[in-house]
């Protein structure tokens, strides 16, 4: 199978588990979108997807990009930020306050590269981080936005605070 999701025999495609791909529902229904498409004549890939996930444990962790380790691995150099869910104003309202946020953002630059989460809502969260890397905007965004309070979202504006300046 190939990134259009093409297998070897004519006209024949994979999705999901069978094309190798992770095995998540979400990313299934993204295989089956490149294949509608595809065949409707485009030309899409499943290369460079951003591949979420989330394990509904009680607390729910989420993660989005690379983590720690994948990163040194891979020699790229970050700057790294973790934040304890007790710091977010919600999990006092919710009595909830055992988990933490960490992200990964380039060394010498903006863009985020990672971001993993164990508290409530780190399903939800995630899905904020993932769309600032779709997007390609610079973790700036996500730590100077007005975010709505009292939500785990609004962790984000001290997690991305917390990075230390990059290397000059």
């Amino acid at each position: 199978v190939n990134d259009r999701l093409e297998t070897t025999a004519p006209d024949v495609w994979a999705l999901g588990e069978c094309a190798g791909s992770p095995q998540f529902t979400h990313v299934s229904f993204d295989d089956f979108r490149i294949i509608r498409d595809n065949l409707a004549g485009g030309s899409r890939s499943t290369r460079g997807r951003l591949v979420p996930f989330c394990l509904f444990t009680d607390p729910p962790l989420a993660r989005v990009g690379l983590s720690e380790g994948e990163a040194r691995q891979r020699g790229i150099a970050v700057r790294v930020a973790r934040l304890a869910i007790s710091g977010v104003l919600r999990t006092r309202t919710i009595g909830e306050t055992a988990g933490f946020m960490k992200v990964l953002v380039e060394a010498a630059g903006d863009r985020i590269l990672g971001f993993a989460m164990i508290g409530p809502e780190a399903g939800e969260v995630v899905a904020v981080v993932q769309t600032a890397m779709l997007g390609g905007l610079p973790f700036t965004v996500l730590r100077d936005a007005i975010l709505t309070h009292p939500t785990m979202a609004e962790g984000l504006n001290a997690l991305f605070a917390a990075l230390p300046a990059a290397p000059r």
